[in-house]
């Protein structure tokens, strides 16, 4: 099994995908047949075709809607040793070929194909579907993709790309106003909260918030956060607003949009509603070392009460946190070039 994961872990692909494949080999995904073994579920059929029990190897390869996509991707003369080969044996097969393609490796391909094809059952499975004209187009151009990103990261040494740098929270601009949030949640889903504070042109305190949310997913509890914060700012008239989030996700639900079928989809329009009033508005990723004072008003919603708490003056338990702020305090992070 040594050997079995050092293949998983150097095969050429983004970490979360071999983290992905890590939990395959350990046969860890929350399958239907999963499911109903645990008497989760009543039954064990796939969700997709109704017409296989849902297990590991039926998701990622004998699923019509998969196997139609690897028909497509595997040479003719490799398909019945493909599809005959049980699940341990397919993945420690094919992540350790080195068949070159040109512009990738077989195993890029193949591990590539595998958390696509999970992701694509998700969105079945959670009414979100993404659209996608061809899908085996898709696949082999995020391999030549993913390929050609990791060769140049390994000509550069690696983690050569990834430097040392100290993070503070910085003053808005001239003429701007700065609202930082932050949403947490204690189990995703479960206890959730959300924090923020709006400080003017010079830094200062205007006002924060603490919202004890309930029971939610961490991205909702950060949304809120946001929703929160430009309805105070608004309320007190800002012409110019920065919002900094420290979720990726997130901040590109509020650049891109999303669905109307996301299940996060009409908290984000309330947010695009302040979007399209008579101001300026700029959505911003921020480090987490540099929006702890939002992060401590939401750890503080935890000890409120339900509902939506405003402080005109900052709560004693996160004075430490903005003097901080105050004083330019940094803090060390390694950091993509």
């Amino acid at each position: 099994m040594a050997g079995f994961f050092t293949r998983a872990w150097r095969v050429a692909v983004p970490e979360r995908v071999r983290v992905f494949l890590w939990l395959v080999i350990n046969q860890a995904l929350m399958t239907n047949a999963e499911r109903h073994r645990r008497h989760l579920s009543d039954t064990n059929l796939c969700q997709v075709c109704r017409s296989g029990e849902e297990t590991i190897i039926h998701i990622l390869r004998d699923c019509p809607a998969m196997e139609g996509i690897w028909r497509r991707i595997v040479p003719r003369r490799k398909r019945r040793e493909f599809f005959e080969a049980p699940l341990l044996s397919w993945l420690y097969t094919n992540l350790g070929s080195e068949l070159d393609l040109g512009e990738y490796k077989w195993s890029t391909c193949f591990a590539m194909a595998v958390w696509w094809g999970w992701k694509w059952r998700c969105d079945n499975v959670f009414g979100s579907n993404r659209k996608c004209r061809d899908r085996v187009k898709f696949v082999k151009d995020i391999a030549k993709e993913v390929a050609s990103a990791y060769t140049k990261t390994t000509n550069t040494g690696g983690m050569a790309q990834r430097v040392e740098r100290q993070i503070a929270w910085q003053p808005p601009i001239q003429g701007w106003w700065k609202v930082n949030t932050d949403g947490t949640s204690r189990g995703n889903p479960g206890l959730a909260t959300a924090g923020g504070v709006l400080r003017d042109e010079q830094g200062s305190w205007v006002c924060g918030f603490a919202l004890n949310i309930g029971i939610c997913s961490a991205p909702l509890a950060e949304l809120w956060g946001v929703y929160y914060g430009l309805l105070i700012a608004w309320e007190r008239c800002v012409p110019r607003l920065i919002i900094e989030v420290d979720s990726e996700v997130v901040v590109k639900i509020l650049h891109s949009g999303i669905s109307e079928f996301h299940p996060l989809s009409f908290l984000a329009r309330l947010c695009y509603g302040f979007f399209s009033r008579d101001w300026l508005v700029r959505i911003r990723h921020t480090y987490r070392e540099a929006n702890r004072v939002a992060d401590g008003l939401a750890n503080y919603a935890f000890s409120l009460s339900l509902g939506f708490h405003l402080f005109a003056f900052s709560p004693t338990e996160i004075l430490v946190l903005l003097s901080e702020n105050v004083d330019g305090s940094s803090r060390a992070r390694f950091v993509n070039v």
